[in-house]
């Protein structure tokens, strides 16, 4: 009898869980619409000067279904991709101006530890771990996999922040 009642509340606590973790990433998806585009540099070493080096740039664009957004705070980026490596030195944010849906486009920094000359990360995932900021302090974390969706296109590079990227002065 108490093996019964134990295995109840197990399957109770379980699918609570599995419910909660439903409930808070449609809650999410109902506040923001991410998307992932990336670029690779023309030559190696152009951000580093380490010519062994090859990097290239996430470009997250982010727009709002919720006045209620402030700013997006990313704190852990992961690409399902054997051939490159993302370091987040520090979080990065994406603001909301208030009146506009559409938020600022931020880059995050890669590092191709691939052989092959050539990567595509079209349709990779990327799985993104941070905050939703909202208006009144309140803060609402999520986990959010999105699918990378093309090569960037040159179009306004100045909406871009760069992040991690090193200053030659």
């Amino acid at each position: 009898m108490i093996y019964i009642v134990i295995l109840v509340s197990l399957s109770a606590c379980l699918l609570y869980y599995l419910y909660e973790g439903k409930y808070r990433g449609s809650h999410v998806e109902k506040q923001v619409t991410l998307s992932a585009q990336y670029r690779i540099q023309d030559h190696a070493g152009q951000y580093s000067g380490n010519l062994k080096s090859r990097h290239g740039s996430l470009i997250f664009s982010a727009s709002r279904q919720n006045e209620q957004l402030r700013a997006i705070v990313i704190r852990k980026v992961k690409i399902y991709h054997s051939g490159v490596l993302v370091k987040l030195n520090q979080s990065a944010i994406i603001p909301f101006v208030e009146h506009k849906d559409q938020g600022l486009s931020i880059s995050v920094r890669f590092r191709i530890t691939s052989a092959r000359q050539v990567i595509d990360l079209t349709g990779s995932k990327v799985t993104l771990i941070g905050v939703l900021n909202l208006k009144g302090g309140d803060r609402l974390p999520f986990k959010m996999s999105i699918p990378i969706e093309n090569v960037y296109q040159h179009q306004e590079e100045q909406n871009i922040q760069h992040l991690d990227l090193p200053l030659f002065h």
